[in-house]
């Protein structure tokens, strides 16, 4: 995948993940009082009321904003990081989810406060493990054409 497409496609999920927060997310949160001081609001409440109509589930909600805000993290950072060691790459591109990823498992520990629940989790883990799986093809398909041209010559 190019550095632009990359680029492009994390900014968006960001975007995405971004408008459903500001749609369905109480206004109590601090990312409405920053956005009243601002004068973010009266454009969010029309945005907000445009959207009224629309009931999604708690996952699209309260789940799915952050897996997509996790793999626009994984994208941009991977791409930003482009001339960098695959072992560096991946460290720095998983932390956030990794973060995540176990935040939700201390939860359900009772290790952390918050509430566990396995929509977050996925939401965590599933762009990790994308990546994770991307790594492994890639570094198979080198690793074979690696082979074919030494057994070749």
């Amino acid at each position: 995948m190019s550095l632009r497409l990359q680029h492009t496609l994390g900014c968006a999920l960001v975007g995405f993940g971004g408008l459903i927060y500001l749609a369905f997310r109480p206004t109590t949160i601090l990312l409405f009082h920053i956005a009243d001081g601002m004068g973010l609001m009266p454009l969010i409440a029309q945005w907000r009321s445009l959207m009224a109509t629309w009931q999604p589930s708690e996952f699209w909600v309260y789940s799915l904003p952050g897996g997509l805000w996790a793999s626009a993290y994984i994208l941009l950072v991977y791409g930003l990081l482009e001339r960098q060691s695959t072992l560096l790459r991946l460290t720095v591109a998983s932390s956030i989810p990794l973060v995540g990823v176990i935040s939700e498992l201390l939860q359900g520990a009772h290790c952390l406060p918050g509430v566990f629940d396995w929509a977050d989790l996925l939401c965590y883990a599933a762009p990790l493990g994308l990546l994770y799986m991307y790594e492994i093809i890639k570094n198979k398909r080198i690793c074979h054409g690696w082979i074919a041209s030494t057994v070749s010559n």
